[in-house]
Protein backbone atom coordinates (compact mmCIF):
# COMPACT_ATOMS: atom_id res chain seq x y z
CA UNK A 1 0.00 0.00 0.00
CA UNK A 2 1.40 3.38 -0.89
CA UNK A 3 1.70 5.64 2.09
CA UNK A 4 -0.84 8.39 1.96
CA UNK A 5 0.14 11.98 0.67
CA UNK A 6 -1.12 14.86 2.68
CA UNK A 7 -2.34 18.47 1.54
CA UNK A 8 0.77 19.80 3.33
CA UNK A 9 3.08 17.88 1.73
CA UNK A 10 2.03 18.62 -1.86
CA UNK A 11 2.57 21.97 -0.44
CA UNK A 12 5.59 21.90 1.00
CA UNK A 13 7.08 20.04 -2.29
CA UNK A 14 5.81 22.71 -4.51
CA UNK A 15 7.58 25.37 -2.52
CA UNK A 16 10.34 23.66 -2.86
CA UNK A 17 10.91 23.27 -6.35
CA UNK A 18 9.86 26.64 -7.10
CA UNK A 19 12.87 27.85 -4.91
CA UNK A 20 15.61 25.32 -6.26
CA UNK A 21 15.91 26.98 -9.27
CA UNK A 22 15.82 30.54 -7.41
CA UNK A 23 18.52 29.85 -5.73
CA UNK A 24 20.47 27.83 -7.99
CA UNK A 25 20.22 31.22 -9.88
CA UNK A 26 21.43 33.33 -7.61
CA UNK A 27 23.98 31.47 -6.36
CA UNK A 28 25.16 31.40 -10.13
CA UNK A 29 24.89 35.15 -10.52
CA UNK A 30 27.15 35.36 -7.35
CA UNK A 31 29.48 33.30 -8.70
CA UNK A 32 29.86 35.43 -11.85
CA UNK A 33 30.31 38.82 -10.06
CA UNK A 34 32.99 36.99 -7.92
CA UNK A 35 34.97 35.96 -10.96
CA UNK A 36 34.11 39.42 -12.75
CA UNK A 37 36.08 40.48 -9.78
CA UNK A 38 38.76 38.44 -9.68
CA UNK A 39 39.60 38.16 -13.49
CA UNK A 40 38.54 41.59 -15.38
CA UNK A 41 37.89 44.08 -12.53
CA UNK A 42 41.53 44.79 -13.24
CA UNK A 43 40.80 46.57 -17.03
CA UNK A 44 36.84 46.41 -17.12
CA UNK A 45 34.47 47.76 -15.57
CA UNK A 46 30.66 47.37 -15.82
CA UNK A 47 28.91 51.04 -16.60
CA UNK A 48 31.85 52.86 -14.95
CA UNK A 49 33.63 54.12 -17.47
CA UNK A 50 36.67 52.68 -19.66
CA UNK A 51 40.27 51.02 -18.16
CA UNK A 52 42.85 49.40 -19.89
CA UNK A 53 39.94 47.77 -21.37
CA UNK A 54 36.63 48.80 -22.68
CA UNK A 55 33.78 49.52 -20.69
CA UNK A 56 31.50 46.54 -20.70
CA UNK A 57 27.88 48.13 -20.40
CA UNK A 58 25.59 47.10 -23.54
CA UNK A 59 28.34 44.78 -24.83
CA UNK A 60 25.04 42.52 -25.80
CA UNK A 61 24.22 45.58 -27.94
CA UNK A 62 27.59 45.76 -29.42
CA UNK A 63 28.38 42.43 -30.22
CA UNK A 64 26.69 39.27 -30.63
CA UNK A 65 27.03 37.01 -27.40
CA UNK A 66 29.06 34.20 -29.29
CA UNK A 67 31.66 36.61 -30.59
CA UNK A 68 31.87 37.99 -27.09
CA UNK A 69 31.63 34.25 -25.64
CA UNK A 70 35.44 32.26 -28.04
CA UNK A 71 36.67 36.06 -27.23
CA UNK A 72 36.74 35.70 -22.99
CA UNK A 73 37.50 31.85 -23.49
CA UNK A 74 40.38 32.44 -25.69
CA UNK A 75 41.15 36.12 -27.11
CA UNK A 76 44.30 35.16 -28.69
CA UNK A 77 42.66 32.72 -30.83
CA UNK A 78 40.88 35.98 -32.32
CA UNK A 79 43.98 38.50 -32.12
CA UNK A 80 46.16 36.14 -33.71
CA UNK A 81 43.61 34.43 -36.23
CA UNK A 82 42.85 38.17 -37.95
CA UNK A 83 39.39 38.39 -36.77
CA UNK A 84 38.30 42.51 -37.92
CA UNK A 85 36.60 42.91 -34.68
CA UNK A 86 39.45 42.31 -32.13
CA UNK A 87 41.82 43.91 -34.09
CA UNK A 88 39.79 47.05 -34.13
CA UNK A 89 40.42 46.29 -30.16
CA UNK A 90 43.74 46.48 -30.46
CA UNK A 91 44.09 49.25 -32.08
CA UNK A 92 42.37 51.44 -30.37
CA UNK A 93 43.40 50.28 -26.43
CA UNK A 94 46.85 50.83 -27.67
CA UNK A 95 47.65 47.44 -28.34
CA UNK A 96 47.00 46.42 -25.20
CA UNK A 97 46.15 42.49 -25.56
CA UNK A 98 43.99 40.67 -22.94
CA UNK A 99 45.24 37.30 -21.83
CA UNK A 100 43.86 34.43 -21.96
CA UNK A 101 42.34 33.44 -18.59
CA UNK A 102 41.18 29.86 -18.74
CA UNK A 103 37.71 30.68 -18.85
CA UNK A 104 35.52 27.78 -19.78
CA UNK A 105 32.42 28.41 -22.18
CA UNK A 106 29.51 27.90 -19.12
CA UNK A 107 31.98 30.98 -17.29
CA UNK A 108 31.42 32.71 -20.53
CA UNK A 109 27.77 32.83 -20.68
CA UNK A 110 28.01 33.62 -17.00
CA UNK A 111 29.57 37.15 -17.01
CA UNK A 112 27.73 38.02 -20.18
CA UNK A 113 24.46 37.00 -18.40
CA UNK A 114 26.01 39.23 -15.29
CA UNK A 115 26.70 42.07 -18.12
CA UNK A 116 23.47 41.94 -19.60
CA UNK A 117 21.67 42.18 -15.89
CA UNK A 118 23.69 45.07 -14.71
CA UNK A 119 23.12 46.83 -18.09
CA UNK A 120 19.52 46.32 -17.89
CA UNK A 121 19.39 47.48 -14.18
CA UNK A 122 21.48 50.61 -14.51
CA UNK A 123 24.39 49.33 -12.11
CA UNK A 124 27.45 49.49 -12.01
CA UNK A 125 30.85 46.77 -11.30
CA UNK A 126 33.96 48.61 -10.96
CA UNK A 127 35.70 52.12 -11.00
CA UNK A 128 36.69 54.16 -13.59
CA UNK A 129 40.24 55.24 -14.47
CA UNK A 130 41.41 57.94 -12.97
CA UNK A 131 42.55 60.26 -16.45
CA UNK A 132 44.12 63.33 -15.04
CA UNK A 133 48.06 63.74 -14.69
CA UNK A 134 49.75 62.68 -11.61
CA UNK A 135 51.09 66.27 -9.43
CA UNK A 136 54.32 65.61 -6.82
CA UNK A 137 51.59 65.80 -4.03
CA UNK A 138 49.85 62.37 -5.68
CA UNK A 139 53.88 61.03 -6.02
CA UNK A 140 54.77 62.15 -2.34
CA UNK A 141 51.62 60.47 -1.02
CA UNK A 142 52.07 57.70 -3.00
CA UNK A 143 55.49 56.99 -1.45
CA UNK A 144 53.98 57.40 2.37
CA UNK A 145 51.35 54.60 1.58
CA UNK A 146 53.96 52.64 -0.13
CA UNK A 147 55.82 52.60 3.46
CA UNK A 148 53.21 52.45 5.78
CA UNK A 149 54.12 56.14 7.16
CA UNK A 150 50.41 56.65 6.29
CA UNK A 151 47.88 54.04 6.19
CA UNK A 152 45.46 53.16 4.20
CA UNK A 153 41.65 53.48 4.57
CA UNK A 154 40.92 50.00 4.55
CA UNK A 155 43.77 49.00 7.30
CA UNK A 156 45.36 47.33 4.28
CA UNK A 157 49.36 46.38 5.38
CA UNK A 158 51.97 48.84 3.08
CA UNK A 159 53.32 47.71 0.02
CA UNK A 160 56.43 47.75 1.89
CA UNK A 161 55.57 44.65 3.75
CA UNK A 162 56.27 42.49 0.71
CA UNK A 163 57.82 44.52 -2.21
CA UNK A 164 61.12 46.82 -2.02
CA UNK A 165 61.64 49.12 -4.70
CA UNK A 166 64.65 52.01 -5.42
CA UNK A 167 65.29 54.56 -3.11
CA UNK A 168 63.43 53.29 -0.10
CA UNK A 169 66.10 53.45 2.51
CA UNK A 170 67.67 51.36 5.66
CA UNK A 171 66.95 48.12 4.50
CA UNK A 172 64.23 48.42 1.87
CA UNK A 173 61.22 46.32 1.32
CA UNK A 174 60.26 42.75 1.76
CA UNK A 175 61.39 40.25 -0.86
CA UNK A 176 58.15 37.94 -0.78
CA UNK A 177 57.07 39.75 -3.95
CA UNK A 178 58.76 41.27 -7.02
CA UNK A 179 60.95 44.32 -7.03
CA UNK A 180 58.85 47.37 -8.38
CA UNK A 181 60.82 49.58 -9.10
CA UNK A 182 60.45 48.37 -13.28
CA UNK A 183 56.68 47.74 -12.74
CA UNK A 184 55.69 50.60 -14.72
CA UNK A 185 58.13 49.43 -17.61
CA UNK A 186 56.58 45.60 -17.52
CA UNK A 187 52.61 46.70 -16.92
CA UNK A 188 52.36 49.90 -18.76
CA UNK A 189 48.80 51.37 -18.68
CA UNK A 190 47.13 48.49 -16.19
CA UNK A 191 49.98 49.29 -13.08
CA UNK A 192 47.33 51.36 -11.48
CA UNK A 193 44.21 48.65 -12.02
CA UNK A 194 46.34 45.83 -10.95
CA UNK A 195 46.92 47.74 -7.61
CA UNK A 196 43.24 48.56 -7.42
CA UNK A 197 42.29 45.30 -8.51
CA UNK A 198 45.07 42.45 -8.30
CA UNK A 199 44.57 39.53 -10.07
CA UNK A 200 47.37 37.80 -8.33
CA UNK A 201 46.63 35.38 -6.23
CA UNK A 202 48.67 35.97 -2.94
CA UNK A 203 47.36 39.92 -3.15
CA UNK A 204 43.79 38.64 -3.67
CA UNK A 205 43.91 36.96 -0.75
CA UNK A 206 45.31 40.19 1.10
CA UNK A 207 43.29 42.80 -0.50
CA UNK A 208 40.09 41.00 -0.95
CA UNK A 209 38.33 42.15 2.24
CA UNK A 210 40.73 45.23 2.57
CA UNK A 211 40.60 46.77 -0.83
CA UNK A 212 42.22 50.21 -1.67
CA UNK A 213 40.39 53.23 -2.85
CA UNK A 214 40.91 54.68 -6.74
CA UNK A 215 43.14 57.40 -5.47
CA UNK A 216 45.00 55.15 -3.19
CA UNK A 217 46.20 52.99 -6.09
CA UNK A 218 46.22 55.76 -8.58
CA UNK A 219 48.75 58.01 -5.82
CA UNK A 220 50.80 54.31 -5.00
CA UNK A 221 51.01 53.88 -8.53
CA UNK A 222 52.17 57.66 -8.93
CA UNK A 223 54.75 56.30 -7.12
CA UNK A 224 55.94 53.98 -8.96
CA UNK A 225 56.00 55.19 -12.02
CA UNK A 226 58.20 58.16 -10.75
CA UNK A 227 61.00 55.79 -9.97
CA UNK A 228 61.26 55.07 -13.35
CA UNK A 229 62.72 58.38 -14.36
CA UNK A 230 65.16 58.18 -11.26
CA UNK A 231 68.69 57.21 -11.85
CA UNK A 232 70.25 53.68 -11.37
CA UNK A 233 70.10 53.48 -7.05
CA UNK A 234 73.92 53.69 -5.92
CA UNK A 235 74.75 50.72 -3.62
CA UNK A 236 75.16 52.46 -0.14
CA UNK A 237 78.13 50.70 1.23
CA UNK A 238 77.92 52.61 4.41
CA UNK A 239 76.33 49.96 6.33
CA UNK A 240 77.95 47.21 5.81
CA UNK A 241 81.45 48.72 6.20
CA UNK A 242 80.34 49.96 9.46
CA UNK A 243 78.98 46.41 10.16
CA UNK A 244 82.44 44.65 9.89
CA UNK A 245 83.89 47.53 11.66
CA UNK A 246 82.43 46.75 14.46
CA UNK A 247 82.59 43.37 14.00
CA UNK A 248 86.43 43.22 13.96
CA UNK A 249 86.46 45.70 17.04
CA UNK A 250 84.13 43.37 19.30
CA UNK A 251 86.19 40.53 18.39
CA UNK A 252 89.33 42.20 19.15
CA UNK A 253 87.88 43.59 22.51
CA UNK A 254 86.55 40.12 23.13
CA UNK A 255 90.21 38.92 23.01
CA UNK A 256 91.95 41.35 24.95
CA UNK A 257 89.21 41.06 27.74
CA UNK A 258 89.91 37.43 28.19
CA UNK A 259 93.26 37.58 27.88
CA UNK A 260 93.16 39.61 31.23
CA UNK A 261 90.56 37.32 32.94
CA UNK A 262 92.73 34.13 31.44
CA UNK A 263 95.82 35.57 33.12
CA UNK A 264 94.53 36.27 36.43
CA UNK A 265 92.97 33.18 36.76
CA UNK A 266 96.74 31.23 36.21
CA UNK A 267 97.92 33.83 39.10
CA UNK A 268 95.69 32.73 41.54
CA UNK A 269 95.90 28.78 40.55
CA UNK A 270 100.02 29.23 41.26
CA UNK A 271 101.07 27.36 44.28
CA UNK A 272 102.15 29.93 47.05
CA UNK A 273 105.37 29.10 48.84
Amino acid sequence: MFPRITPRQVLAWAVLATLIPMSATTLAAQDAEAQFRKSCMSCHTIGAGRKVGPDLKGLGQRRPHEWSSKFIQMPSAQLDGGDATAAALLREFNGTRMPDLGVTAAEAQALLKLIDDYTAAGKTLGSAAIARAATPADIRQGQQLFMGLTRFASGAPACLSCHNAQGLGGFGGGRLGPDLTGASGRLGVGLVPAIENPAFPTMQGVFQKTPLTADEAFQVGSFIKSLAAQPPARTDMAFPVLGIVGLVSGMLLAGRLGRRRFRGLRKNLKPRA
